[in-house]
């Protein structure tokens, strides 16, 4: 495999579903760049970033650094997030959740992509879970191919099932034509990731806090699929929980990734 002229990027990856939905989200960092050149390992000028993110939302909003964010526990006001030993009131909650997700500075331009699936069958006769990973690594191989990079992917611990989905992609991951049809008239063609490098990761989310910039994100993309299904409980609807995700500047969005109407980096699996 040789190395792309853009270097290498990490993808890392969360969801937030229930019995109905399922999203699933991912942020690009950089990890390798060509910087006058010489090769670079910028990713820990990300880290630095994400550090400083952190130390916002303690200087800020009172959390402590150790706490790990997670989105369902912030948006419903519980997890002791107010100096670590407090529960938000609902209302603090979200205006904390939307300050924290308007401050993804350590995120590149059109870093953020998402993916929902909803009950039934979807994608090649795949359902919500296998669906939405398949649509989404379809969007992580897209991205690649924009920016001439390599990758590798990072999921957060304990869900074995994306190790094996994502093993089968790097071989085989059928996509679809834009244009509604690829040359000779078939619907899908086989377009592997084979810029990404080496097998799945796994990450513990309470050590890594870009797979918690992904839950908050993956949470945020769920509530807003949640309020256009018009199934947020009274408490979502009274925070207006479904318009979080909007909080995310647009310009870390991947648009590209979703090009049916609204145009905002979630892709709408239907």
């Amino acid at each position: 495999m040789l190395l792309r002229s853009g270097g290498i990027d990490v993808f890392y990856i969360d969801e937030s579903h229930d019995k109905n939905h399922y999203v699933v989200s991912a942020i690009r960092i950089p990890f390798l760049r060509n910087v006058e050149g010489a090769w670079q390992i910028v990713w820990p000028n990300h880290l630095a970033k994400i550090k400083e993110w952190r130390r916002y939302t303690r200087e800020r909003l009172k959390i402590p650094l150790s706490k790990e964010l997670h989105g369902l526990k912030l948006a419903s006001a519980r997890g002791n997030f107010l100096h670590g030993k407090y529960n938000f009131k609902h209302r603090q909650a979200a205006i904390a959740y939307r300050e924290i997700l308007s401050e993804l500075h350590f995120i590149p331009n059109e870093g953020v992509m998402s993916v929902a699936a909803s009950r039934g069958k979807y994608l090649y006769g795949h359902e919500r879970l296998e669906a939405a990973m398949y649509a989404l690594f379809q969007r992580m191989r897209r991205s690649c191919i924009d920016n001439k990079t390599n990758a590798i992917a990072f999921f957060d611990q304990g869900h074995p099932e994306y190790r094996r989905l994502y093993r089968m992609a790097q071989v085989y991951l059928p996509t679809g034509s834009a244009l509604g049809g690829w040359p000779k008239g078939v619907s899908s063609v086989n377009l592997p990731m084979d810029m990404f490098t080496k097998d799945a990761n796994e990450k513990n989310s309470k050590n890594c806090y870009f797979t918690q910039a992904a839950d908050l994100i993956a949470y945020a993309a769920f509530m807003k699929i949640k309020g256009e299904h018009d199934q947020l409980t009274e408490w979502q609807m009274a925070q207006q929980m479904n318009e979080i995700y909007d909080a995310i500047p647009l310009a870390k969005r991947n648009l590209k990734a979703s090009a049916a109407t609204p145009r905002d980096a979630i892709v709408r699996l239907k």
